[in-house]
């Protein structure tokens, strides 16, 4: 992803953060979670799993290998998993790409997607584990199918939960140098008379940092993030889901650019002045349990909101 303005988004940013008194997260216990509670520990293992494989570009061994173990996970989880495989023009030629795709039924055909990209973008130079920009919120997301595909009560939208390939840029970002997975999707959705299906997106990317803030985007759909932001203050993470706003092209601008409501959860402040995205340094270090679980736990209780707020305005 890139993020438009930012170096007079972070000089804000930063300068807030200086007058803040916010201190960092940290793990709370969850030795007695319900099986339909989100587990930040379990996430974080997920996670930690992830980044033992190594760099994970798209069409390496690592990323093969991870792919199947989300598969795995997502099938035992009791969910109807499926891929689309498809080959990308990168500035370094054509590429193999995967979405991964997995579907618990809900009442409803319509379908809300719960989304996140699980490649790392490619360096020669240094070893990128991408603990955080692939991996936090590829743990979440899995996380999230576990819970979800778990609770008895069907829900009124049929859910996706959706592992783009391709987020990342090969060379340079730009219009069609990165977002391969998502562009790919809504192409396909709309080639196949898919699209109306599409409800809303909510995507995670880079949720992990320990010092958790996380921007509004204001490029995402204002009424579907007002949800989740009030839901934050609800459950009293209100300061990690600050209303300072930022502009990021991430994998729901595709769809945005459809009409379809999406939002982007995401913390652009990875390190002083960002440091540690895209460095050596994004390594699991840095990440926290309890940042996955603030999200994971903002999601699901937001979910039943976002899905009455559907279901008015298709009856408007």
């Amino acid at each position: 992803m890139r993020r438009e303005m930012e170096a007079f988004l972070l000089v804000i940013a930063m300068a807030a953060v200086a007058c803040s008194t916010r201190s960092s997260v940290t793990p709370g216990s969850q030795a007695t979670l319900a099986p339909t509670a989100f587990s930040g520990e379990r996430a974080f293992e997920h996670v930690r799993r992830l980044v033992e494989l190594g760099p994970r570009p798209v069409g390496s061994e690592a990323h093969a290998r991870m792919r199947e173990y989300l598969r795995a996970e997502l099938k035992a989880y009791g969910l109807t998993v499926w891929t689309d495989e498809f080959r990308a023009q990168t500035p370094l030629g054509e590429k193999p790409m995967v979405n991964l795709v997995a579907e618990r039924k809900g009442a409803s055909d319509g379908v809300i997607i719960l989304a996140s990209h699980y490649d790392t973008k490619l360096f020669t130079d240094f070893p990128f584990l991408g603990a955080n920009d692939g991996g936090s919120s590829t743990g979440a997301l899995l996380e999230l199918a576990r819970v979800l595909a778990a609770r008895s009560e069907t829900p009124r939208y049929t859910l996706w939960f959706v592992f783009f390939d391709g987020e990342e840029a090969f060379v340079s970002w730009s219009a069609t140098d990165g977002k391969y997975g998502s562009r790919h999707m809504v192409e396909k959705l709309e080639r196949d008379g898919q699209l109306s299906r599409i409800r809303a997106l909510i995507l995670l990317d880079m949720i992990g940092d320990k010092d958790l803030d996380i921007l509004r985007d204001a490029y995402s759909t204002r009424w579907l993030q007002d949800i989740l932001w009030e839901t934050a203050q609800q459950l009293g993470y209100g300061r990690h889901f600050t209303d300072r706003e930022t502009f990021v092209d991430d994998d729901h601008v595709p769809f945005l650019q459809k009409g379809i409501p999406a939002v982007d959860l995401i913390d652009f402040n990875y390190g002083l002045w960002n440091r540690y995205w895209h460095s050596a340094q994004d390594t699991l270090d840095k990440l926290s349990p309890q940042s996955l679980k603030i999200v994971g736990d903002v999601v699901l209780r937001a979910l039943p909101r976002i899905e009455a707020a559907l279901a008015a305005r298709e009856k408007a």
